[in-house]
C-alpha cells in the first residue's frame, strides 16, 4: 500500500497552515494526549520548522476536536518545549477536562493546569512528565539537565543545576501532589547510581566508572494502578555521544521503595500492565515482566516485524493489539500487530519525513485514544508538521 489508509482505517487531516508556517504536533508517542472520551487530542503549534528554539521562544499549547472539523482551537502559550516531546501538553483523567502542560517561570520550569470546563488555572512548581491515572500526582524530572545531556527532549535556558556532578543526591524523580502541590524526591541520580553498581557484574561495573559518566533520568512512566513508576536512567561522557546500550530501565514503587532493575539497553518502555512492560530492545519489541531484583522477559513481540527502533503502544481492544511505525525513514508506516491472530495490518504510509533522523526529524509518533477507535499522528506530509487522525471505520 503506498498512501492513504486501510479498508478498517480512515485517515483525516485535522491542522491546516503549513503555507502560513503554522505548524501542528501532539507530544510524544506514550503520552495520554486524548481526552478521557477520546475526542478531543492535546497538541501544541509552532511558528517556526528546522532550528533550535530560543529559551523564551514560545508555541500555542491548544486542543483539536476530532469532530468538529474546527482545527486547532488556542488555550495557552508555553515556553518550555522540545522538538521531539513538545511542552508534553496532556490530560489529567477525570471528568474536569484538566490539560497539563510544562511552561518557565523566569529560568525555572514548572506546570501550568488549566480546566477548560471552569477555566480554572493552577501552577505547579514542577513540570510534569507522567499523571497517575487517579490524577492525585504527577511524576517530574529535571528537563535542564535532560536538555543539556539529551538536546532535544528537555527545555533549553532553565536553571541546569548540578550539571558539574555525575549522579547528584539531591535530584532525580520527584512525586508531586497535584492539589496541595507538596513534592518529595522519591528517587535520586545518586541511589539509582549506586544501585545499578551493585547490580552489574565487576567488569561492567569498572567500565562504568573509567568512562566518568555523566546520568540522567527520562522518560517516567506511571503503572495503571499508581502503584510504581518505570524511568530510564542513561549515561555519557559530558559532550560525548550516546547510543541505547548506554542505559538501563529502573522500575520504583511511588513511595520510593522497592527499586528493581528492568533490563538494560532499552527505548520507548510502556507498561502493560500493573505487573508487566514493553519496550524496544536491542533487535526487536519485548514484553517483560516486573521482577525483584531484575525484570524477566516473557516473550518476544511480533518477532520481524521491523528492523530498527520503533515506537509500540498497546491498543485496548478484546484482542491483543499493538499499533507501531517504522521511524527514522522518509516513508514511514503504520501498522497494527494482533498476537493473539499472529497478524499484522498495514494501516497507512506517511511520505516526505525529510530529514528522516536528526533532532529536527518529525516522528510520527502514534499513538491511540482509551476507547481504541481512534489514532493520532505527526506527518510532514504537507511539508509542515500537522496533526492527522485515523479513525476505525
Amino acid at each position: 500500500m503506498a498512501n492513504g489508509a486501510s479498508d478498517s482505517w480512515k485517515r483525516i487531516k485535522l491542522t491546516e497552515g503549513t503555507r502560513a508556517r503554522r505548524y501542528h504536533a501532539h507530544s510524544y508517542y506514550d503520552i495520554p494526549v486524548f481526552d478521557d472520551g477520546s475526542r478531543y487530542i492535546a497538541a501544541h503549534e509552532m511558528r517556526f520548522a528546522e532550528r533550535e528554539p530560543a529559551p523564551r521562544e514560545s508555541v500555542t499549547v491548544g486542543v483539536v476536536d476530532c469532530e468538529s472539523g474546527e482545527g486547532f482551537e488556542p488555550v495557552g502559550l508555553s515556553t518550555a518545549w522540545s522538538w521531539q516531546q513538545g511542552p508534553l501538553a496532556q490530560w489529567r483523567p477525570g471528568a474536569e477536562r484538566a490539560l497539563h502542560w510544562n511552561d518557565r517561570f523566569e529560568d525555572r520550569f514548572v506546570t501550568r493546569v488549566y480546566e477548560l470546563d471552569s477555566q480554572k488555572e493552577q501552577i505547579l512548581q514542577r513540570p510534569t512528565y507522567a499523571i497517575a491515572r487517579d490524577g492525585s500526582f504527577i511524576l517530574s524530572l529535571n528537563m535542564a539537565r535532560l536538555n543539556e545531556l539529551r538536546p532535544g527532549y528537555g527545555y533549553p535556558g532553565g536553571h541546569c543545576g548540578f550539571l558539574e556532578e555525575k549522579y547528584p543526591a539531591n535530584d532525580g524523580v520527584w512525586r508531586v501532589d497535584t492539589v496541595t502541590g507538596r513534592e518529595r524526591l522519591i528517587l535520586s541520580l545518586s541511589r539509582a547510581f549506586d544501585f545499578l553498581m551493585e547490580m552489574l557484574e565487576p567488569q561492567a561495573r569498572r567500565l562504568q566508572h573509567a568512562h566518568e559518566y555523566h546520568y540522567w533520568f527520562n522518560h517516567a512512566k506511571i503503572s495503571p494502578d499508581g502503584l510504581r513508576f518505570t524511568v530510564k536512567l542513561r549515561f555519557k561522557v559530558r559532550g560525548g555521544s550516546w547510543n541505547d546500550r548506554q542505559g538501563v530501565s529502573l522500575t520504583c514503587g511511588v513511595d520510593g521503595e522497592d527499586l528493581r532493575l528492568l533490563t538494560d539497553a532499552t527505548s520507548h518502555v510502556i507498561w502493560r500492565d500493573d505487573s508487566s512492560l514493553y519496550m524496544w530492545r536491542l533487535d526487536g519489541f519485548y514484553l517483560y515482566r516486573d521482577e525483584a531484583p531484575k525484570g524477566e522477559c516473557i516473550r518476544q513481540i511480533g518477532k520481524g516485524l521491523v528492523d530498527s527502533n520503533a515506537h509500540l503502544q498497546y491498543l485496548p481492544t478484546e484482542t491483543d493489539q499493538y499499533v507501531f511505525d517504522t521511524p527514522y525513514r522518509e516513508d514511514v508506516d503504520i501498522y497494527i500487530r494482533d498476537e493473539t491472530a499472529r497478524s499484522t495490518t498495514h494501516v497507512t504510509r506517511f511520505s516526505r519525513h525529510r530529514p528522516k533522523r536528526g533532532p529536527y526529524r518529525c516522528d510520527v509518533h502514534p499513538r491511540p485514544s482509551p476507547d481504541g477507535n481512534r489514532i493520532a499522528a505527526t506527518s510532514l506530509e504537507d511539508g509542515g508538521r500537522q496533526l492527522y487522525l485515523l479513525e476505525k471505520v
